[in-house]
């Protein structure tokens, strides 16, 4: 019996960021962490309720999607990020952001748009080695292709 073997493989991923006068046109990001490059957080679609009959309501509720970047300290996208809480910072307010991952392994692209720098590890963890940073993005929309 023969089977596919199936290539999950988060190596060939590429993730382009950019925001609002700071990075136009866009930055590829680079050096991730080993062991997690990238994450969103679980999404809530419904609300829920059950009567005191028994009875389960339920109700579409639009929620936003944050998205989670874990860069090595020696990244050069984390001079990047930097930056860009910089701006943030120096101009108190937020740069709108969009983020597109392609994940050739199982031939999707997400795009995440209307959003911003939402906290970040401006200070890379100093343990026995430098710790990867994370950077966290809150979006409003997300688009999978």
């Amino acid at each position: 019996m023969t089977s596919q073997l199936g290539n999950i493989t988060s190596g060939n991923a590429t993730l382009v960021l950019t925001a609002e006068t700071v990075f136009p046109s866009g930055i590829t990001l680079q050096q991730f962490s080993t062991d997690q490059a990238f994450s969103m957080d679980e999404i809530t679609v419904m609300e829920t309720r059950l009567g005191l009959d028994g009875t389960l309501m339920a109700a579409y509720v639009p929620s936003s999607y944050t998205v989670t970047l874990n860069l090595e300290a020696s990244s050069p996208s984390h001079q990047q990020l930097t930056t860009l809480w910089s701006a943030i910072k120096a101009n108190k307010r937020p740069y709108e952001c969009k983020l597109v991952a392609t994940l050739p392994a199982i031939k999707q692209i997400y795009t995440w748009s209307g959003g911003t720098l939402k906290s970040g590890t401006i200070v890379p963890p100093g343990k026995k080695t430098l710790e990867a940073t994370a950077w966290k993005f809150e979006f409003a929309d997300l688009n999978i292709t």
